[in-house]
C-alpha cells in the first residue's frame, strides 16, 4: 500500500529586516581575508586559491554550507584600472585554509597557534 505524507508550507513571508540581520550577523564573522595572507609572504596567490578551492570541498564533503564561512569581495584598484577578488574568511574558514597551504615556516607558525585554540 503507498503511504503519502503532507508537507506544510508556511504562507508567511519573512521579513526583510530579519534577512538583513541574519546577513550581518554572518558578515560580522568574517574578520580574515586572503590579502592578509598574501601580505605576510607565506604562500602566493596560487597556493592561496588552490588552498582556497580546497577548503571549499571540504565544506562541501562536511554538509557545510561554505557561504557560512567564505565570502568574495571584490577590489577594485584605481592605479591599474583592474578589479580582482580577495576572499573574507570566518575563523574556521582561516583554519581550513592554513591546512592546505604548503609547509614553510610561517606557516609552520601559524599551525602551531592554531593547534592551541
Amino acid at each position: 500500500m503507498e503511504t503519502y505524507s503532507i508537507t506544510v508550507y508556511e504562507t508567511r513571508q519573512r521579513s526583510a529586516a530579519l534577512d538583513e540581520f541574519e546577513e550581518a550577523l554572518r558578515y560580522s564573522n568574517l574578520r580574515y581575508s586572503l590579502r592578509d595572507i598574501l601580505s605576510t609572504g607565506a604562500a602566493t596567490l596560487t597556493n592561496l586559491q588552490q588552498a582556497l578551492e580546497k577548503s571549499m570541498q571540504v565544506c562541501s564533503l562536511a554538509g557545510i554550507n561554505s557561504n557560512e564561512h567564505f565570502k568574495p569581495l571584490y577590489v577594485f584598484d584605481p592605479t591599474s584600472g583592474l578589479t580582482h577578488t580577495d576572499w573574507l574568511m570566518s575563523k574556521k574558514g582561516f583554519c581550513l585554509m592554513m591546512m592546505h597551504l604548503p609547509l614553510n615556516a610561517q606557516t609552520a607558525r601559524w599551525l602551531w597557534e592554531l593547534a592551541d585554540v
